[in-house]
């Protein structure tokens, strides 16, 4: 595997590690009611809500990458994993801003259907690639087979 691969492997567990603790330090400060962090509705429910469901949401991609031998995302893959990253870069850009609530109302559904897509893409290449294939067979038939037993 090379380095390039490694880094596209391991961008969604570092990007859910960075969310994750975005988002308990959202609740921590809701629950401390320091809200001076989270200057707008935009920037509470972007904190409190969309980057926990993003950490969860990449660390379960990142598990069924990992069910692949080897583990590497298709092309597609990393595709829809540029979107969603530049999703994210455009919500924490807009989110301080009390005037670009409407945008954010917009880009939260893309980014869960560039999730849900991202999903849906990683546990069919996994579960494709863990099938056996039938021109190949499996191993016990294989034996039998040359060992003339039928």
């Amino acid at each position: 595997m090379t380095a390039g691969e490694r880094m596209w492997l391991w961008s969604q567990p570092l990007v859910a590690v960075l969310a994750g603790v975005a988002g308990v330090a959202a609740w921590y400060l809701q629950l401390t009611g320091d809200l001076s962090a989270l200057p707008t509705l935009q920037a509470l429910i972007t904190g409190s809500f969309v980057l926990p469901g993003l950490a969860l949401s990449l660390t379960i991609n990142h598990a069924a990458v990992m069910l692949r031998r080897p583990p590497m995302l298709t092309v597609g893959e990393k595709l829809l994993l540029i979107v969603e990253f530049a999703l994210v870069v455009a919500i924490l850009a807009i989110s301080p801003s009390p005037d670009l609530l409407f945008l954010g109302y917009l880009l939260w559904p893309l980014l869960i259907a560039a999730a849900a897509t991202a999903f849906a893409a990683m546990a069919s290449t996994t579960i494709r690639s863990r099938r056996p294939r039938p021109d190949e067979g499996s191993t016990d038939e294989l034996a039998l087979e040359s060992s003339g037993v039928s």
